[in-house]
């Protein structure tokens, strides 16, 4: 029996084995931070570590297919791709794709903020410069484009920041913009032609309009869904035709003016966990329905624990939200998803230092890395966290935690780190 789920494997992949532990997109394999039944370490040491350097400073989280690390960021003055080898940290190749443009601040932006993406054949990234390339794992380009110029120019007011995500067979990029023209496309996996592009236009105030959250995809209603957060809206379109289905208001009432969104939505139990109004408010929508869902798809709101940049770690019935600015940083709050009942809250030892990196969470474990470099793992128990363990990589960190064979990536500001 062994021996034919091996070859099963075999032949499903192509002929060649493959690691079972990948990590193909931003949110990991499952897109909403969890790894229910894969097995991380319970602690660090500097003697279990390789680092590999970076060639330029990028945001992007990493991805891992077969034992291969891909990382976009800068080389010289173009964007770039680097591939390492998993377990040593040597670079296995590199590609310059075209002409960078700079991020508005590197303080905590970059020229490649959104993190790449595989489907085990081909490798794509999308860059501040509006290039959208694909390429195979082995680091030939099959196709490139430039989505100002397939779609509608860039005129967000910091940096291009959502990731690019799969949808009814295709690369779905989601480009929500205050001073320009906001919109949903579909790229065709082959050859990056244009199968279909939705502008989203909700009427916003200030800075409210621009976005660099990522959409998700859910089976909502039976119909395969991407779920679209910015504009002060969630949205849902029909992942095939770009079709909006549904939205949901009422986040931002007053209205206020600078809640522009950075942190992603996650989704899980058929409810879609929102962090909004800067880090003060969370809220769990209800997905699914037509039209206008505003009174009826608000399940619960709270505040004072939500999230500015960090995305939730969702699964199950349940949710975890990192506090990542604001007096309470560090505080980490596990909720019922579709309640909005706090389960526990605990906090991460007391710092200056703020947290841009999403918590992810591997079987019984969670991996959090905080801005300074300073990555903690606890053990996660029914009533909160036990222990704590930390190290650090000694220089700043944007990108989420990964975690695949047993070992930690996280990418840094001059390194790829692995920790195990």
């Amino acid at each position: 029996m062994m021996l034919r789920l091996t070859l099963m494997v075999f032949v499903l992949c192509g002929g060649q084995v493959v690691s079972a532990e990948n990590w193909p997109a931003w949110r990991g394999p499952l897109s909403n931070g969890v790894v229910p039944d894969r097995k991380g370490p319970a602690s660090f040491s500097g003697t279990r570590m390789w680092k590999a350097r970076l060639e330029g400073r990028a945001c992007s989280t990493p991805v891992v297919w077969d034992g291969k690390v891909f990382v976009t960021g800068l080389i010289g003055e173009n964007d770039s791709v680097q591939a390492f080898d998993l377990r040593s940290g040597k670079e296995l190749w590199r590609k310059e794709l075209g002409a960078a443009r700079s991020g508005r601040t590197q303080r905590i932006g970059s020229s490649a903020n959104s993190s790449p993406l595989t489907d085990g054949k081909h490798l794509y990234a999308y860059f501040k410069s509006g290039t959208v390339a694909a390429m195979t794992l082995q680091g030939e380009v099959t196709w490139k484009i430039n989505l100002d110029e397939v779609a509608h120019p860039d005129k967000i007011l910091w940096d291009r920041g959502t990731s690019p995500i799969f949808a009814g067979g295709r690369l779905v990029i989601a480009v929500m913009q205050q001073a320009g023209t906001s919109y949903l496309v579909a790229l065709d996996k082959k050859n990056g032609s244009r199968a279909w592009i939705t502008e989203r236009p909700f009427p916003t105030v200030g800075e409210n309009g621009d976005s660099y959250s990522s959409p998700f995809v859910e089976t909502v209603d039976g119909v395969e869904t991407i779920v679209t957060w910015g504009g002060d809206h969630l949205t849902g379109h029909h992942a095939v035709t770009g079709k909006q289905l549904w939205f949901c208001g009422g986040f931002n009432p007053k209205p206020e003016r600078v809640w522009r969104t950075i942190a992603s939505p996650s989704g899980t139990n058929g409810v879609a966990i929102v962090p909004h109004g800067r880090e003060d408010r969370v809220a769990g929508i209800k997905l699914g329905g037509k039209g206008d869902i505003t009174k009826s798809a608000w399940l619960w709101s709270s505040r004072g624990w939500g999230s500015d940049n960090c995305t939730p770690a969702a699964h199950g019935n349940r949710a975890l939200m990192l506090t990542d600015t604001g007096k309470a940083r560090g505080t980490l709050t596990m909720v019922d998803a579709t309640t909005g009942k706090k389960i526990w809250q605990e906090s991460l030892p007391k710092s200056v230092h703020t947290f841009c990196a999403s918590p992810v969470m591997a079987g019984k474990r969670l991996y959090v890395a905080r801005r300074d470099g300073t990555v903690f793992t606890a053990r996660l128990t029914a009533d909160g966290m036990e222990d704590l363990q930390e190290i650090t990589i000694e220089e700043g960190v944007i990108a989420s935690p990964v975690v695949v064979d047993g070992k930690v990536l996280i990418r840094g500001d001059r390194h790829l780190v692995c920790l195990w």
